[in-house]
């Protein structure tokens, strides 16, 4: 996966490749950052329209073969009103993105107008 964000723990890829995988019309996939560490991440169209549902993805490590707990502050809210990072993580390597003006312009429709790719 090509993406440019600090969500790099196996649980994060994990969940990325079972979103793309599970839904093959999903081009990528757009992920909210929490403050807590975990992510909020839904598969996205070349329409740049949500495909599945939003998935938690923990934070916290997994340990001993189990599932990665919740967090605390994730058990008290939705997480939405914590988002520290946003952005979308395109499946393959740097020279199979889409074009820029297409993953603009998706960025934009699931982001609003002001979203712009991190260097």
């Amino acid at each position: 996966m090509s993406d440019k964000n600090t969500f790099g723990s196996d649980s994060f890829t994990n969940a990325c490749r079972k979103i793309l995988t599970g839904h093959p019309e999903a081009i990528a996939v757009v992920y909210k950052g929490l403050d807590c560490g975990c992510a909020l991440v839904c598969g996205v169209s070349a329409m740049g329209d949500p495909i599945g549902s939003l998935i938690h993805v923990p934070g916290q490590p997994v340990t001993g073969g189990q599932n990665a707990p919740i967090c605390l502050k994730c058990k008290r809210d939705t997480g939405l009103n914590r988002v520290v990072q946003e952005g979308i993580s395109w499946p393959g390597d740097e020279n199979e993105l889409p074009d820029m003006e297409l993953r603009l312009s998706i960025g934009r429709k699931v982001f609003g107008p002001d979203y712009l790719e991190p260097l």
